[in-house]
């Protein structure tokens, strides 16, 4: 099991819910998703996804930010972190 597999395993609902969402939107033909699209697809309020999403690229460092160049407010998009 790669160190990957393990911190995914760890997740708790709404960590994986985001970690999925993350995932998905990063992978589709819209690129990376955005705070309000990510709670969206994780079926979570705002607030939950938020706190997810900070647990997820805090201690547990599988979801980095980065600035949406498309977004003339400086918004965050956020991606699964790269191991390489």
């Amino acid at each position: 099991m790669s160190e990957l597999d393990h911190g995914i395993a760890d997740l708790n609902g709404d960590q994986a819910a985001v970690f999925q969402a993350v995932s998905y939107l990063e992978s589709g033909p819209a690129g990376p998703g955005d705070l309000e699209q990510i709670a969206r697809r994780a079926g979570l309020d705002r607030e939950r996804a938020s706190r997810a999403l900070d647990e997820l690229m805090g201690p547990l460092g599988l979801v980095t930010a980065v600035e949406d160049p498309n977004s003339a407010r400086g918004h965050a998009v956020y991606r699964v972190q790269s191991l390489g």
